[in-house]
């Protein structure tokens, strides 16, 4: 069925683009100055068709990746979780491993893109977080809270959050070649560096950028929070004849640390861990004066390695993952736009520990958007799901919004779903005896919920902004890890009698609503520029008694975060912070307890010259020494200094 999809697409893309006139699509993004930006007049494309934030009904943030370099934070995930709205579940510093979570999702229900692909492994959600591309290549982030599963598919449950890249951005002008470089030291012998060359001659373009982050880490017990962190990348894009566009990429993220109790609540695990992936892609477009016609391959390949104590066996993982898609997406107009396309994908599997599994899924979906004002807006979302494993499913999407003044009402509605990973269906499915743990269920079915969010904004001119949003989630078949008896176990070939396991199991319903509110400020605050953001979350979630386990349990309830930064002449100064409120847990074994409460302040401060060519920094991470955990049995570095500098020629 596969192979048929993507013929049929391939035909009409054919069809298309004889029967359009040549010429290019306007689709132009203003340049983004502030660390975050909104406002309705921006272009958006998080959501499918490019339009503007107002135009779609959804609380969608757009952070520029400049931000990166001004805010306290070293990686991806450091940035994201001081976000409105986002909650980030860290394992380890500075990316080593975080979980992304959106209103009340499991960190399996947040999509994560790069230039329109799906990063999400098939192995587990814990590497979703594992971004193969430099942050200095990254020229803005789109982040989507609420489902959109009738454009991205699984996973799109929680939200979406996608990032664009500066080579495949559409091309400008750029004098002469761009370099970037930048080291920073620090405590537990933290030693990281970055490069970036960027060349643009006639009509193409050529990057070249790495990165490395690498400490001793803080000592644990009997062991180190140790991590290395390297990423590579090429990218190129050439401007063709009769309008087409070919843009590649090719990167490696190589990444070693210390894991213990990541996956574990055992007094004896003095894990470690190390992730190999090697991802590329090539995407093809034209432009005609109807539309744009793109076609994207792609493949990533990831090893995994995981020892639970330096004398254990290893588990072993060998992940593929093969995307195509193909999309024809109509020229911004004023009063319609469309899109439609096809996507397949393929996981792969080689594993001592899950076994070898491949499973092949297939989609169409589309879009529309109409405009009957300047002031109302309505979407429709459409996608069929083709699985192997568990047949068709039809995911459709409804929102809109209306606009008067300075004021915006949102409302949304639709389906989402999402199918288990590797993990969930084999863990321990291909060992000879396993006496504890979690044990995978191949008979999963896919996550499946029903949600609706309505909203309201405010923008006071450019100085003050609010969002606000209430949402409701109907889920069923949430896939949990439950504590379940040897008796009761549907595969115990290779279990103990007398073992303590958690299987994964579909829960049988959970009710989840939420109140988000976010604020903006920006304005000139004596002789200097403040920007500042910050953001509310409650969250509750309802299951059936009995049925709550570890994902259920783990996120906050009541989350606040938020950003801000003051520049006074060449100072600038920035301060990041939250406080989040969850469930209590304990672990008997390891004679602790999940931080049930907890506030996190980082700050830095930076000095330029130069019109910012040359920048020195000071950061420290955890100001308040604060003593906590994300994760029952991980503890995460007290606070940490550091500093750095930075070269922009």
């Amino acid at each position: 069925m596969r192979k048929h999809l993507i013929v049929a697409c391939l035909l009409s893309l054919i069809s298309i683009e004889h029967s359009k006139s040549q010429d290019s699509i306007a689709v132009h993004l203003e340049k983004l100055k502030d660390f975050t930006v909104t406002l309705p007049e921006l272009t958006m494309t998080a959501y499918g068709v490019p339009q503007s934030v107002a135009q779609t009904g959804r609380n969608i943030w757009v952070i520029p990746g400049s931000l990166l370099s001004r805010a306290p934070a070293y990686s991806i995930d450091d940035l994201l979780r001081f976000i409105p709205g986002l909650e980030i579940q860290q394992r380890g510093p500075q990316g080593a491993q975080g979980d992304l979570l959106i209103r009340g999702g499991t960190f399996q229900q947040v999509l994560v893109l790069v230039d329109g692909i799906r990063l999400n492994d098939p192995l587990t959600g814990h590497f979703n977080g594992y971004i193969p591309v430099d942050p200095l290549e990254i020229d803005r982030i789109e982040i989507l809270k609420g489902p959109a599963a009738a454009i991205w598919g699984s996973e799109a449950v929680g939200g979406v959050i996608q990032i664009f890249t500066k080579t495949f951005a559409k091309l400008g002008d750029q004098a002469k070649p761009s370099i970037q470089l930048g080291a920073s030291f620090g405590e537990y012998r933290m030693i990281n560096g970055q490069a970036r060359l960027s060349i643009q001659k006639n009509k193409h373009r050529f990057s070249l950028s790495a990165n490395s982050r690498n400490s001793d880490g803080a000592p644990q017990r009997g062991t180190r929070g140790y991590f290395n962190l390297h990423t590579a990348q090429a990218a190129w894009q050439q401007e063709l004849p009769r309008q087409w566009n070919l843009r590649m990429r090719t990167s490696i993220d190589r990444r070693s640390f210390g894991a213990q109790n990541f996956y574990t609540g055992f007094i004896s695990d003095t894990a470690s861990e190390s992730v190999n992936t090697w991802w590329s892609h090539v995407q093809l477009t034209k432009t005609t004066r109807q539309g744009q016609i793109r076609l994207d391959v792609s493949h990533k390949q990831l090893m995994d390695e995981y020892r639970f104590r330096p004398i254990s066996i290893p588990n072993q993982n060998n992940i593929g993952f093969t995307q195509f898609q193909a999309i024809y997406q109509s020229r911004d107009q004023e009063k319609l736009q469309y899109q439609f396309g096809l996507q397949a994908y393929q996981r792969r599997i080689r594993s001592n520990d899950r076994g070898d599994h491949q499973i092949e899924q297939g989609a169409l979906f589309s879009q529309i958007r109409l405009s009957p004002s300047s002031q109302l807006n309505l979407n429709a979302g459409l996608r069929l799901v083709w699985d192997e494993l568990y047949g068709t499913i039809l995911i459709p999407q409804l929102s809109g919004s209306f606009n008067q003044k300075n004021h915006q009402w949102r409302i949304s509605a639709g389906r989402s779903f999402r199918d288990a990973d590797f993990t969930e269906r084999y863990n321990n499915y291909n060992k000879t005896l396993v006496t504890s743990g979690r044990i995978g269920n191949p008979s999963l079915s896919p996550e499946d919920s029903w949600q609706a969010e309505i909203g309201y904004d405010w923008r006071s001119n450019s100085t003050f902004t609010l969002h606000s949003s209430f949402f409701y989630r109907n889920q069923r078949n949430l896939i949990d890890w439950i504590t379940t008896p040897y008796a009761q176990m549907p595969r115990p070939i290779n279990l103990s009698p007398t073992g303590t396991y958690a299987l994964a199991k579909n829960v049988e319903r959970v009710q989840t609503e939420g109140l988000e509110i976010d604020l903006e400020y920006r304005d000139q605050l004596g002789a200097g520029r403040l920007q500042a953001q910050a953001g509310l979350l409650l969250l509750n979630n309802r299951t059936r008694p009995g049925a709550a386990g570890f994902y259920l349990n783990s996120h906050a309830r009541f989350l606040t975060n938020g950003l801000l930064l003051y520049r006074l002449k060449n100072w600038e100064m920035s301060v990041s912070g939250l406080y989040k409120l969850r469930n209590r847990q304990t672990s008997a074994p390891l004679n602790s307890s999940l931080t049930p409460s907890y506030v996190l302040i980082n700050s830095k401060i930076q000095y330029d010259w130069k019109e910012r060519t040359y920048s020195v920094y000071l950061q420290s991470d955890n100001l308040l020494n604060t003593r906590y955990s994300d994760l029952l049995g991980a503890p995460m570095p007290g606070r940490w200094l550091s500093g750095g500098i930075r070269v922009i020629l």
